[in-house]
């Protein structure tokens, strides 16, 4: 498995040999990808688009995942001086285009067959009306569970298969001196679990109700009192000190055997395989269990801006070209954790969690298991995801009864609406 240090060396090498000597235009693309991971992986998109003639100047905002990017932006357009392109959470580029600051990518996508490889569930993220506005990259999928295989050997259970299962594993793990579930207490980390639970629990077409729709009746029902029950427990796994834990604190946690599961993100992996660990030797992956397996996603995609100079414009073509390259698709999320956003390529030779989400990935597709995840703005609008979060946050922290949640949930909802 290639290590970070060794990515980064290498993609620095390839994109110094591929930089034209003197390159005419570059395209200023703003993101937030600043970590070691994030940056070899983003290096893979740098030199191909060198490879076509175009430079890359990098504007990084770093911080409140993408949330200081915004802020950046909006700064940028008050000015009249746009990017060239960016990277998009969520609605994001939806809410860019109604402002009417987005060029359409429609003859490209025509051109490459684009929306044939993109899946249906993503298409309202990158797509504005008639208009593709924006082309993913990647997908993480947030519904995994992350365990250290020795830890349950130890406590002699298997990969429990059920909620309730992995509840109950509470007490055999602490007997053998393990954490249960490592986690932190930042809303979103709670967040995390919370929507799981919704599809988990409640099943597909509940998470869409009660996380997509906002439907009343759904978030007042008895389902939703047992995914509140339910948080309860699991906040009964999670020892005394995740008190300003940060996730991959949790996840050192998991690796070195002090506690047995998190539940997170495909981000999580690398930093499994950073530490040279296999999974399924000796570590494992399988979603959050539950009798209709959900895959709730998260994609980052780019988008371009309307600017005024047709060299930017040609640059702005490249880099679409660029983001659904498959083998930039290939390259870049061998290195970033997650898998290819296009459907129509193989991951034979990536991880075998990465292989397994891959083909649950299609199952779900094909099922109506595929949910944004909500947590990272892929379900109903940020206003109405922050309130999932805020009372799923304040209710893991307080004695708050279940009852009080959903009546705290519906108002906030409403007072949202």
């Amino acid at each position: 498995m290639i290590t970070i240090r060794k990515a980064l060396t290498t993609t620095a090498m390839a994109f110094a040999a591929a930089i034209p000597a003197h390159a005419e235009t570059k395209i200023e693309v703003l993101h937030h990808w600043v970590s070691e991971s994030e940056v070899a992986a983003l290096n893979t998109v740098r030199e191909a688009l060198a490879a076509k003639g175009y430079g890359w100047q990098d504007s990084a905002v770093g911080g409140m995942s993408g949330g200081n990017m915004q802020q950046a932006l909006r700064s940028r357009l008050a000015a009249g001086n746009p990017p060239g392109a960016m990277q998009f959470l969520g609605w994001e580029g939806i809410d860019w285009s109604n402002e009417g600051v987005m060029r359409d990518l429609n003859a490209l996508a025509a051109a490459n067959d684009w929306e044939a490889t993109i899946a249906p569930q993503v298409l309202p993220f990158v797509k504005n009306g008639v208009n593709l506005i924006a082309v993913p990259i990647n997908m993480h999928r947030q519904n995994w569970v992350w365990a250290n295989k020795a830890a349950l050997d130890k406590a002699g259970m298997s990969q429990p298969k059920t909620w309730a299962e992995l509840i109950e594993s509470g007490e055999k793990l602490r007997a053998a001196g393990i954490i249960p579930l490592a986690m932190g207490d930042e809303p979103w980390q709670i967040q995390v679990i919370f929507d799981a639970l919704v599809a988990d629990i409640g099943g597909p077409d509940f998470y869409k109700k009660a996380m997509i729709d906002l439907d009343e009746e759904a978030l007042a029902s008895d389902q939703m009192k047992q995914v509140f029950d339910t948080l309860r427990q699991v906040r009964g796994l999670v020892d005394d000190g995740f008190t300003g834990r940060d996730w991959a604190v949790a996840t050192g946690m998991v690796i070195d055997g002090q506690a047995a599961m998190q539940v997170m993100g495909d981000w999580a992996k690398g930093e499994f395989l950073a530490k040279g660990q296999k999974p399924g030797q000796d570590f494992l992956c399988f979603a959050t269990p539950s009798e209709t397996t959900s895959f709730q996603f998260i994609i980052d995609s780019f988008g371009m801006f309307k600017v005024n100079d047709e060299n930017v414009t040609k640059a702005q073509d490249a880099l679409a070209e660029v983001v659904m390259d498959p083998k930039v698709q290939h390259d870049f999320n061998m290195i970033k954790g997650s898998i290819p956003a296009r459907t129509d390529l193989s991951v034979d030779d990536f991880d075998d969690c990465a292989k397994l989400g891959f083909a649950e990935r299609a199952a779900a597709i094909e099922s109506g298991a595929m949910l944004g995840a909500a947590t990272h703005g892929f379900a109903a609008q940020p206003q109405f995801s922050a309130v999932f979060g805020d009372v799923a946050a304040q209710f893991f922290v307080t004695d708050m009864s279940s009852e009080d949640a959903v009546q705290m949930l519906v108002d906030g909802i409403n007072n949202a609406r």
